[in-house]
């Protein structure tokens, strides 16, 4: 959870600070778009490399190299106030260019070794969580990225009022992900990720619980079956990530260049919205929990939650049209809805065959960042032309909707392999 914590902040300074120096480094709309683009891009191709090498030297060496690697980036961002160093890299005919396109190399670098630690990620819950804990354990894993999003503007507000610069955010943040590594070792010893956990009996139900957290290896492998299921979780993330990533990368903006509101209020409702989302990822596990226990099957349950966070996250696409504080209120609660999402599609994803799960969900993954990667530079393109979010948020509301017919129509439930352990 710490280790996704960092991953985020590091990630969510620059929305943070976006308008900011959109004055001070000529970063328009357009070039912001095209920054969070190519993060984007780099993203989906870390998602697959990081997929295929954990896969096969798994996480315990894989994620120093990885969070090296970001933070690092992180930590080279502030260079673009070097004016003798980023003229190597301005363009005659676009002012202000030798900053930003130290900017975009930096981001770029961020996005491609930040893709590496969700597999990393996974597989150590995979490892060393029981098959009754791992439902949670996703949950804790996605909130720590909604805990970082939280401390990130407060953050960089605190740094502000007290007369620091924007580029100390960066400083400190990427300082504090060197500092990890070591820690990460120490905890994670040599051999401790070989083996998964082992089997467990309930005491309490007599229920036997297998360790693995998929169903589809435990049969003969068959691609029909295969293939449904790689088709649904195909469809819930490019629904999910569309929804998450525009509000994740444009908010901060909108909220201060779009309707008005100061540099400090920002930082205070940005938290609220990932305080919001926080709450729905916990939410949507208690939710299945619940109807499991009112003898609904998993499969329904798990149908049922996401179309209840879906229509949660709908709210999205009416903030715009009416704005002011009852649109940062429907802002605020589809980030509950988004986030409530996530923790259905990591235990589907968990479904996949366990050989290859690293590799298969990091092409999901990359899949999901390189659709957002358009949206990011098509949506600045607009923005700067217009001056209008609306199109972005009808997407973020709507988006999760095709993840949901595809549940209904492609996943096939298989009650033979259900366990009541596995309610997410």
């Amino acid at each position: 959870m710490f280790a996704t914590l960092l991953n985020y902040m590091d990630r969510q300074v620059l929305p943070q600070i976006a308008t900011e120096l959109k004055s001070a480094y000529g970063l328009d709309d357009a070039r912001y778009g095209q920054i969070a683009g190519n993060f984007a891009r780099a993203f989906a191709l870390g998602s697959i490399f990081f997929g295929f090498v954990a896969d096969r030297i798994g996480p315990r060496l894989l994620y120093p190299i990885v969070l090296i690697g970001w933070s690092i980036a992180g930590l080279a961002t502030p260079m673009m106030r070097d004016e003798a160093l980023t003229a190597q890299f301005a363009r005659p005919d676009e002012p202000g260019s030798g900053s930003y396109y130290w900017l975009l190399y930096c981001r770029t670098l961020l996005g491609f070794f930040e893709a590496g630690h969700w597999p990393c990620a996974l597989l150590t819950a995979r490892q060393i969580l029981t098959a009754r804990d791992r439902p949670l354990g996703n949950g804790l894993l996605q909130s720590g990225a909604s805990l970082g999003a939280i401390l990130v503007p407060l953050y960089v507000m605190a740094v502000r009022n007290l007369g620091g610069g924007w580029e100390v955010a960066f400083w400190t943040i990427g300082a504090a992900g060197l500092l990890w590594v070591p820690v990460w070792l120490a905890l994670v010893r040599r051999g401790s990720l070989d083996q998964a956990q082992p089997v467990e009996t309930s005491e309490n139900e007599g229920e036997y619980l297998p360790p693995a957290p998929v169903s589809i290896p435990e049969a003969p492998f068959q691609w029909g079956p295969f293939i449904r299921i790689y088709l649904t979780l195909f469809a819930v993330i490019l629904g999910i990530s569309a929804s998450w990533q525009f509000i994740r990368e444009w908010l901060p903006k909108f909220l201060k260049e779009s309707q008005g509101f100061s540099a400090d209020a920002a930082d205070v409702i940005v938290p609220v919205y990932y305080i919001a989302a926080e709450l729905g990822c916990f939410a949507a596990g208690l939710l299945v929990r619940w109807l499991v226990t009112r003898g609904r099957e998993v499969h329904s349950a798990r149908v049922t939650g996401y179309a209840v966070f879906a229509l949660v996250t709908a709210s999205a696409a009416l903030a715009p049209l009416i704005g002011g504080w009852v649109g940062v209120g429907l802002i605020v609660l589809a980030g509950a809805g988004i986030l409530g999402l996530h923790p259905y599609y990591y235990a589907l994803a968990q479904e996949l065959p366990a050989k290859h799960m690293a590799l298969l969900s990091g092409i999901l993954a990359a899949a999901g960042w390189f659709a957002v990667g358009e949206l990011q530079e098509t949506m600045g393109a607009r923005i700067k032309a217009t001056g209008n979010y609306n199109i972005g948020f009808y997407i973020a509301g709507l988006a999760p909707i095709a993840g949901l017919v595809a549940l209904l129509v492609l996943w096939k439930s298989a009650p033979q392999h259900e366990r009541r352990d596995e309610v997410i």
